[in-house]
């Protein structure tokens, strides 16, 4: 039977098993406290005929009572009305000459036993009977345990049971939080709401909406930025090229100066406008990956950051040059190789040294690049990658969107980044994880 509901799930298994539980507990405590009922009245309804065959002149035999029930546990006496015994059944037990009707407890020898005295109606006799309390008390505590020692398995039981089925009862919305949990951070894909609970489809709903929003926000976003930063490229453009056709050994000192500030200026900006239009790119939906030959892209990267490793007078060097397919698009790797290799002679010192090293291993591609500068410490190795984001104390330039840039692309082509120290040359060492 397919069951729709989280409640029903639940009460569909719970209810019955309380019945069985009901059903189960009832029938051991009938049984138990019957068996211990019987004792007692065996024991009783012996010391009664006793009384009886002792009155005829005759005796039974105490074998035939339980063990569990010694013989002088119970007492029959007969009295008249001078208080004399006219019957008595035991001797163990020396009772006042004349007792209050009623029950009553005596304390003989060391024992406590509960005596009923019951006068005649026809004849002035008394009649009295009466139980070792201890005999008394083992029947209440056997009773009780009768009751408390089922009771007891039950409620273990009935614990373990109702957890079991809770849990089961609540797979549908444990399912859900791991698929919720899996899910990467840009996969704002629908949640099919089929085969969900009753219960979770408003939810399922719900979240599907908000994905729904959220993309239509984002995609905004995108647009915007793609917009400003092709709006802000053309009058860049524009004063750049004004400034170009100035004849700046006619300028003044001063002049210079502040002629350099601005072309200085208007190179960050343009670079700034150029990486904004980068990341927006970035976000975009991404293309059918297919496996590539990683060589000709190292090799093109590496070419185009030699020009400003040589400026810098780092030495930039490709160890292991073999060619290796992985699942990637070669446009997104490149740029994710200019941002890392660039990134890396930035804040390397002259003199320094800058590698890329590929490595295959049996189930991925690795790919590091690492370079001998100062390296990042650990409390920053997550934020390097936030959008706008200089460590303290940094004076390279840079529009602080490189690493968000590179964590985007990787991210789109199932590329795992992470950011550690370098063994080789003691500075920062970033390794991508590439799928075969």
């Amino acid at each position: 039977m397919k069951l729709s509901s989280i409640r029903s799930r639940i009460l569909v298994f719970l209810i019955p098993l309380l019945f069985v539980v009901w059903g189960v507990f009832s029938a051991i405590v009938y049984n138990l406290t019957e068996e211990e009922l019987y004792e007692t009245h065996d024991a009783q309804a012996f010391q009664l005929v006793s009384a009886i065959a002792q009155l005829e002149g005759d005796a039974i035999s105490p074998n035939l009572l339980d063990d569990h029930h010694e013989l002088n546990d119970y007492f029959v006496i007969i009295r008249d009305g001078d208080g004399n015994d006219i019957y008595r059944s035991s001797d163990k037990i020396e009772l006042p000459k004349y007792l209050r009707p009623g029950g009553q407890e005596i304390e003989y020898d060391g024992d406590s036993w509960v005596v009923w005295s019951f006068p005649g109606l026809k004849s002035d006799k008394q009649y009295i009977i009466g139980v070792v309390f201890d005999e008394a008390l083992e029947l209440a505590d056997q009773t009780v345990a009768t009751v408390s020692i089922p009771l007891a398995l039950v409620l273990v039981f009935s614990i373990i049971a109702t957890v079991f089925i809770v849990k089961r009862g609540l797979r549908p919305l444990t399912a859900l939080s791991e698929t919720l949990a899996e899910r990467e951070p840009e996969n704002l894909g629908k949640i099919t709401s089929e085969k969900q609970a009753d219960e979770l489809v408003p939810i399922v709903d719900s979240m599907n909406m908000l994905f729904d929003r959220i993309d239509e926000y984002l995609a905004r976003e995108q647009r915007f930025i793609d917009d400003a930063a092709h709006e802000i490229r053309t009058p860049l453009t524009v004063v750049k090229a004004q400034c170009q056709v100035i004849e700046r050994d006619k300028l003044d000192e001063p002049t210079k100066l502040r002629f350099d500030n601005i072309i200085e200026g208007v190179d960050r900006a343009t670079h700034l406008a150029a990486k904004l239009l980068e990341h927006a790119r970035a976000g975009q939906d991404a293309k059918e990956l297919k496996e590539q030959d990683l060589l000709p892209v190292l090799q093109e990267s590496l070419a185009q950051q030699a020009h400003a490793a040589h400026d810098k007078n780092v030495e930039l060097q490709l160890l292991q040059s073999e060619h290796v397919e992985a699942v990637v698009d070669p446009e997104d790797l490149a740029t994710v190789l200019n941002n890392l290799i660039g990134n890396a002679i930035r804040h390397t010192p002259s003199d320094g040294q800058v590698i890329v090293v590929l490595d295959r291993t049996e189930d991925h591609i690795q790919l590091s690049v690492e370079d001998s500068g100062p390296g990042v410490p650990e409390d920053y190795r997550e934020k390097v990658f936030e959008r706008f984001f200089r460590m303290p104390g940094q004076s390279s330039s840079g529009a602080g969107l490189g690493l968000s840039i590179t964590q985007t692309l990787c991210r789109r082509n199932g590329i795992e980044i992470s950011l550690g120290k370098s063994e080789r040359l003691g500075g920062a060492s970033f390794v991508l994880k590439l799928k075969k």
